[in-house]
């Protein structure tokens, strides 16, 4: 097992209809081992009402298929729900990371974000 962490940010806002947006942030390895950890801190904020969700991962060095798996079962938690929606944060910097993501086929799905700006735009927006 590598080195990861998650954590949990303040509100930093409310969409256009008045939702709360939370931001979360994970760095380093997410894989096997702390994939649970990660559905399961995401899935903990969902069951406490945010529907509106920022993970910002540009300090992940590492994403396999068992994080992407949790991070699509977290999105498709969130779209089941009335104008719940996952955002990623991964800029340039993390071609690597990046390119999992490519690979993967999840946008789609969960949409990329090179900064937390740019994403927490789109949900302001997006209300």
């Amino acid at each position: 097992m590598g080195f990861f962490y998650i954590g949990d940010e303040a509100t930093v806002g409310k969409s256009s209809h008045g939702d709360a947006i939370a931001v979360m942030v994970a760095g380093g390895e997410l894989d096997f081992a702390a994939s649970r950890q990660l559905r399961d801190r995401l899935t903990e904020r969902i069951e406490a009402g945010t529907r509106r969700l920022i993970l910002d991962l540009s300090g992940a060095t590492f994403v396999d298929s068992t994080a992407i798996g949790a991070l699509v079962s977290v999105a498709t938690m969130l779209n089941e729900l009335d104008g719940g929606v996952l955002l990623v944060v991964c800029p340039d910097e993390n071609r690597r990371v990046l390119r999992i993501f490519e690979i993967a086929g999840i946008e789609s799905l969960i949409a990329i974000h090179r900064s937390r700006a740019e994403a927490l735009r789109e949900l302001a927006v997006a209300g």
